[in-house]
C-alpha cells in the first residue's frame, strides 16, 4: 500500500514507531549469562587434581588407607586441589564401596562441614586373574568424556589383591577441620602451569589411557555421585561477571515492577560478599 497516496496511514506509522522505540528502551539490557556449570570449569579446579597421577598412585598404595594417606601428602605431589578458594590444598578422602568383583573408591574434599564434593571415582572390575582399573573424574570438575583405564593382573599390585579380599569397607575417618598429624593443612598449592608441567613429565610412561567413554559393563554407581558442593561454593564467590549477570537481573526486576508508575525509575542494590573464611 502506498502511503503517499492515503496521508491518514502516515500518524499510524509515526505512532506504532515511537511504541517500539518506547518499549526497547524499557526493555532489560540483554544479558548473556555465565552459567554455574560453566563458571566451575572455567575455574579450573580440575586442573589441580590430575586423574593419571591418582591413577598410579592408588596401584602402587597396599590398601584404601594407604592411598588416603598418600594422596594428602605434598611429598607425591598428586594433590594440588583448592576447591573453597583459601590458598591451602583441600584433603582428600577416600571411601570404598561395590562388592563382589565390583569395587571402587569415591573420592571427595568437604569443603566446609556436610558440604561435599566428589572429585573423580576408581573402579576396579574383576574377570579372572584380570583386573579393569577405571578413573572417572566428576563431571561437573572435569566436563565430559574424562576417563582413564587400564587392565592389569591381580597380582601386579598389594592394592589390587587387597581390594577384593573379603573383610570390612574402608571409609575415611577424616573429616572437614579433623585430620591426620600427618597433613600439612597450611600446605598452599603451587601454579596450576606448575602442577600441569610436572604431571606432564610423571604421566609419560602410565599405562592408563583416556577413553570418551566411562566402562559400560559395569554396573557399579559411586553413593558420592550426586554430591557437587562446588556448585554452592562458586555462588557464594561469584566472579565479576556473575555478580555483573546477578546484579543486571535485579535490576530489571525491580525496573519491571516499578514501570507503572514511570519510566526509567531504578534503584541501588546492595553488594553481597560471599567469601569463605577459615582454614581447612
Amino acid at each position: 500500500m502506498n502511503t503517499k497516496t492515503l496521508p491518514f496511514f502516515r500518524p499510524l506509522v509515526i505512532s506504532s514507531f515511537f511504541i517500539l522505540l518506547f518499549h526497547t528502551a524499557c526493555s532489560p539490557r540483554a544479558t548473556t549469562k555465565l552459567s554455574v556449570e560453566d563458571e566451575i570449569l572455567a575455574r579450573g579446579y580440575a586442573k589441580g587434581f590430575d586423574l593419571t597421577l591418582a591413577a598410579e598412585l592408588a596401584k602402587s598404595s597396599k590398601d584404601a588407607a594407604d592411598f588416603e594417606k598418600k594422596l594428602n601428602s605434598a611429598d607425591n605431589k598428586v594433590n594440588n586441589l583448592d576447591l573453597n578458594d583459601d590458598g591451602k590444598v583441600d584433603y582428600i578422602t577416600v571411601s570404598e564401596y561395590g562388592s563382589d568383583n565390583q569395587r571402587g573408591f569415591s573420592l571427595t574434599v568437604e569443603i566446609k562441614p556436610d558440604e561435599i564434593q566428589e572429585i573423580a571415582n576408581i573402579q576396579f572390575n574383576k574377570n579372572g586373574d584380570s583386573v579393569d582399573m577405571d578413573v572417572n573424574g566428576n563431571p561437573l570438575l572435569y566436563g565430559n568424556q574424562n576417563h582413564y583405564r587400564s587392565r592389569f593382573s591381580i597380582t601386579d599390585g598389594l592394592l589390587l589383591y587387597w581390594i577384593f579380599s573379603s573383610r570390612s569397607r574402608y571409609h575415611s575417618p577424616y573429616s572437614y577441620g579433623n585430620y591426620p598429624s600427618h597433613y600439612n593443612r597450611n600446605r598452599a598449592p603451587v601454579s596450576n602451569s606448575k602442577y600441569q608441567s610436572y604431571a606432564a613429565s610423571k604421566k609419560t610412561t602410565s599405562s592408563f589411557k583416556k577413553s570418551t567413554t566411562a566402562k559400560t559393563t559395569s554396573s557399579l554407581k559411586s553413593p558420592n555421585a550426586s554430591k557437587n558442593a562446588a556448585r554452592a561454593q562458586v555462588l557464594r564467590t561469584p566472579t565479576k561477571s556473575q555478580r555483573s549477570f546477578q546484579s543486571s537481573k535485579s535490576s530489571s526486576s525491580r525496573t519491571s515492577s516499578s514501570r507503572s508508575g514511570g519510566f526509567g525509575r531504578s534503584s541501588t542494590s546492595s553488594s553481597r560478599s560471599g567469601g569463605f573464611g577459615g582454614g581447612k
